[in-house]
C-alpha cells in the first residue's frame, strides 16, 4: 500500500508546479476583485467568493499532501530553480499552503459584504 502511495506521489509531482501557479493566479485575481470592490464600488462579491473559495482549497489540498508525505517519509516540495543547471531552490508544502491560507483569508474577511444597517 505504502508503494502504491508513494507511485502515486511521485507521478502526480509534475502537475503540482501548474496547480501552484493556478492558485496564484485565483489569489491575484480575489485581490484584484477587493481592490476594485473599494475603488469602484463595485459588486464583485461573486468573484471575491469564488477566488476565496479556490484559494483556501489549494491551500488545504497542499497542507494535506504535505502531512501525507510525511507519513510516507516522502516531505513534497517543488523546485523553483533551474534544475538543468544544478540550481535546487525547494519550497515545502506546508509553505505554499501557509502563502494561500493567509491569502484566503484575506480575500475573505477584507472582501465581505458590508452589512448596511436597518434605519
Amino acid at each position: 500500500m505504502k508503494d502504491m502511495l508513494i507511485d502515486m506521489m511521485v507521478a502526480m509531482m509534475p502537475f503540482m508546479k501548474p496547480f501552484m501557479w493556478f492558485g496564484v493566479a485565483a489569489a491575484v485575481i480575489g485581490l484584484i476583485f477587493v481592490i476594485t470592490k473599494f475603488l469602484f464600488k463595485g459588486n464583485t462579491n461573486k468573484g471575491i467568493a469564488w477566488s476565496g473559495k479556490i484559494v483556501f482549497t489549494a491551500s488545504i489540498f497542499f497542507l494535506l499532501a504535505q502531512i501525507t508525505g510525511q507519513l510516507l517519509s516522502m516531505p513534497p516540495t517543488i523546485n523553483f530553480g533551474d534544475s538543468t543547471k544544478f540550481e535546487f531552490i525547494l519550497v515545502s508544502f506546508w509553505q505554499i499552503g501557509l502563502a494561500f491560507f493567509i491569502a484566503a483569508l484575506i480575500i475573505k474577511f477584507v472582501g465581505k459584504p458590508n452589512k448596511k444597517l436597518a434605519p
